[in-house]
């Protein structure tokens, strides 16, 4: 399915269906769920009508990350593992920290699909880049 062909209100209806069906509802290149999406929308200012394009879900991950610190840590006021556990809370694919367990581990069938030493490493390598 071509999420991008959708309406933000859509979307919000295959999450309603997603739901009912598979207990979660995960969509995106982000895999936001139902009421993350609800609230994004309400905090954005979206009236449904948008199409759940690639720029808007990257504008809805950006909103994410910024609410995890992303602000603070660009300057280097939060350290790389506070702001990957943050992103951990928001995205459950991410080790809360060094044990390698998601933060929603076995909630749903949530479980890390990275390491944090990866995470660890992308972080660093990012906040060095000129």
């Amino acid at each position: 399915m071509n999420l991008s062909a959708l309406t933000l209100n859509e979307v919000q209806a295959l999450q309603q269906r997603l739901v009912a069906e598979r207990g979660g509802s995960p969509v995106g290149r982000y895999q936001i769920i139902d009421d993350t999406l609800d609230d994004l929308m309400t905090r954005m200012g979206l009236s449904g009508q948008e199409r759940f394009t690639p720029e808007l879900q990257d504008r809805m991950a950006m909103t994410l990350a910024r609410d995890a610190g992303l602000t603070a840590w660009e300057a280097g006021r939060l350290p790389n593992d506070t702001f990957a556990h943050n992103l951990s809370r928001i995205w459950a694919g991410l080790p809360a920290d060094a044990s390698n367990h998601s933060y929603y581990e076995g909630v749903a069938g949530n479980r890390a699909r990275a390491d944090w030493t990866q995470v660890m490493t992308a972080l660093e390598s990012v906040r060095t880049r000129p």
